[in-house]
């Protein structure tokens, strides 16, 4: 693609047209677009060169990126970020009129996820991920808004397979007692979908210095974030309505902890061996199979 060549539509946000031109980008150009993707929800309000300071590059490589996005400028960017109103709110997808559609579109939609999120995400990074799971003392998991759902399924499945796995925040407590008892062993998990609060990169902070690899789950959008991850999977999540799909994410969680059976081997065999026995124990889970046919033969009796 040509440095004016103009990626996506001209209705396309900028978080897309930078993602679709990304892999082309220069290193400073890389960096820059890390500054906007963070920046994204306040964009209007920075100038040009405020952004090319942070991201450490001249204003006329700035000139350029911008022009690479398909505006004249940046105060184009900026009148159409400022249209486009707050990246990744509900109320703004609403206010741009957006619609469900048909049911076929939203499952259309998360499938085109699917598939390029398979293009952007790399299998030794995925297997690396895998690697620090199985090996962890210890595994905290983060999630804040809507990612918290998603670090709660983490959780529920990881526990089948380990058995000291955390949920950052905790209901009702503080985090900075939790967080004080990150040590060398322990892995933090962090879910980052859009849109992501401070607390999130001030957590994966203290995990790093606290010599604490962070495997960082995010949307194409996570930048500047990522920095301080050792580990860092993107998934698309581009919702057909007013709000963001998990489809990829949360398939992505579900593959990491059946990937982590293996790793495991006779580890994990055990501990799920064990949590069985123990359903069957406490009667949990309703009946098990061997009990059907007493219970049929009692309800025929009822009658």
């Amino acid at each position: 693609m040509s440095p004016e060549a103009q990626p996506g539509s001209g209705d396309d946000p900028i978080d897309m047209r930078i993602m679709a031109i990304f892999p082309e980008l220069t290193p400073s150009e890389k960096r820059l677009a890390e500054v906007v993707l963070e920046a994204q929800s306040t964009l209007s309000s920075y100038t040009a060169a405020e952004l090319a300071e942070s991201a450490g590059i001249s204003s006329a490589t700035a000139a350029r990126f911008f022009k690479r996005l398909g505006y004249r400028n940046y105060n184009e960017a900026r009148l159409h970020s400022r249209r486009n109103g707050s990246w990744g709110s509900p109320l703004s997808e609403l206010s741009d009129g957006t619609e469900p559609g048909q049911l076929a579109d939203h499952f259309a939609q998360d499938m085109q996820n699917l598939t390029r999120s398979t293009e952007i995400l790399s299998e030794e990074a995925v297997a690396d991920a895998v690697e620090h799971l199985a090996s962890a003392r210890r595994i905290w998991v983060l999630g804040y808004r809507n990612s918290r759902a998603l670090a709660i399924y983490a959780r529920a499945l990881l526990l089948n397979l380990k058995s000291d796995v955390q949920l950052l925040p905790y209901e009702g407590a503080s985090l900075a007692e939790d967080v004080a008892g990150f040590a060398p062993g322990d892995v933090l998990l962090a879910i980052g979908l859009r849109r992501r609060p401070r607390a999130l990169g001030e957590v994966m902070t203290v995990a790093r210095e606290a010599g604490i690899p962070t495997i960082l789950i995010g949307d194409p959008t996570v930048a500047q974030t990522a920095r301080h991850a050792t580990i860092t999977l993107r998934c698309h999540n581009r919702g057909q309505g007013i709000f963001d799909s998990t489809v990829v994410a949360m398939s992505l969680i579900n593959f990491l902890c059946s990937s982590l059976v293996d790793s495991l081997g006779p580890e994990a065999r055990a501990r799920l061996a064990r949590i069985e026995d123990l359903h069957a124990r406490f009667d949990d889970l309703g009946p098990p199979p061997e009990s059907l046919e007493a219970l049929t033969k009692a309800a025929k009796q009822d009658k």
